[in-house]
């Protein structure tokens, strides 16, 4: 077996704020070896994460954290040791745990200053818990140093595409609660951006008027008709206007107040011709020849057909098309970034996030 092969958990918790998806590889960090079991687990109703977010937007990292930041981290923690144990690490022999945490603010460089973000979750905990390290905060090196934060996964998804046998000029598309693509072309140094808006204004929406969490299979979005004079004027913001690449907030796309007196249908398509939108200007840039779409919008139909309008130079396919699992690959990919940070391998690249040079980055909590 190769000195660096190990079996690692990783784990994600999206800006979806859904709960937590951990998944189970077998990687040195460069190559992928195997692909194991994956499980989302909720996070506990009690959780009031509507509450943090505010106070987030609220503190904007001036002050001393907000106290509601503790009792979430907790929560937080927990939901985090139930995935572990839902993957069954107490039968099975893993070696490291990648731990993404929660963002619960993330201001990305602008105009020659450097970015902030702030992900609640300490690794000791879960390495105390489990007996093995636990790699975490992965991106306030990059961020620190200049660049973006954001997104981390690009390197995850060109070795995802290596161990499928992937080739051609690819598009791997996330849409969490914000979306993001990255650009594949055999060696060539890998191009990413977060492109826009995901499924996090349409989820909010969705909750406001109906009490559901989100619209399932896009039912609602199908049934309407979007404004496409409202999606010219967002797509006018400052986030548009930036160089690539760029990152983004969840929050950064609450647009929900122009839509106010707007019926439910219409409203939910236009927040999806939007996310489409944002996507394919991007895409249209890059020139894909295959888009792989992951992440909670490849469920939404009216995502995915907007998508396929809007992306007229590739083909529009979803993550279990090509055989990856649409709903572990962020999980996954914390779990391979966390053998890089183990071994002091670069995990953002200028390409990807905007630092200056490749970047190390995270922090192992060891068991003493």
């Amino acid at each position: 077996m190769d000195d660096h092969r190990m079996r690692v958990i990783g784990l994600m918790s999206g800006t979806s704020l859904d709960g937590v998806d951990a998944a189970i590889i077998e990687t040195d960090g460069e190559q992928i070896f195997a692909l194991g079991k994956s499980v989302t687990v909720p996070f506990s109703a009690d959780t009031d994460f509507k509450a943090v977010m505010e106070a987030a937007i609220e503190w904007q990292f001036i002050g001393p954290q907000p106290n509601i930041f503790s009792k979430a981290e907790k929560d937080i923690h927990a939901a985090h040791i139930e995935a572990v144990k839902a993957l069954g690490a107490a039968r099975v022999n893993i070696d490291l745990i990648g731990f993404h945490g929660q963002t619960v603010l993330h201001r990305p460089a602008v105009g020659g200053r450097n970015g902030e973000t702030l992900q609640l979750g300490d690794g000791a905990v879960l390495a105390r818990q489990f007996g093995v390290p636990c790699a975490y905060d992965f991106r306030s090196d990059d961020v620190a140093a200049g660049g973006q934060g954001a997104p981390l996964a690009p390197i995850y998804h060109k070795a995802l595409c290596d161990y499928s046998g992937l080739t051609g000029r690819i598009a791997v598309v996330n849409i969490g609660g914000v979306s993001n693509v990255t650009l594949i072309d055999a060696d060539a140094p890998l191009i990413a951006t977060d492109c826009g808006p995901g499924n996090g204004p349409l989820d909010s929406l969705v909750q406001k008027n109906t009490g559901r969490s989100y619209d399932k299979d896009g039912a609602l979005s199908i049934a309407g008709i979007p404004n496409f004079d409202i999606i010219d004027q967002w797509l006018k913001r400052d986030f548009f206007m930036r160089q690539v690449p760029r990152s983004a907030d969840r929050y950064d796309f609450d647009v929900l107040a122009d839509l106010n007196g707007v019926p439910a249908e219409d409203a939910c398509a236009t927040l999806c011709s939007f996310t489409a939108q944002a996507i394919a200007r991007d895409l249209k840039t890059f020139n894909p020849q295959t888009i792989i779409v992951c992440g909670g919008g490849r469920l939404n139909q009216a995502i995915m057909g907007m998508l396929a309008v809007h992306c007229t130079g590739g083909a529009v396919v979803s993550a279990e098309a090509v055989g990856w699992d649409g709903d572990a690959l962020e999980a996954q990919a914390f779990a391979y970034l966390a053998v890089r940070t183990l071994r002091g391998l670069p995990i953002s690249f200028p390409g990807t996030t905007g630092a200056s040079k490749p970047m190390k980055g995270g922090k192992i909590a060891r068991i003493l």
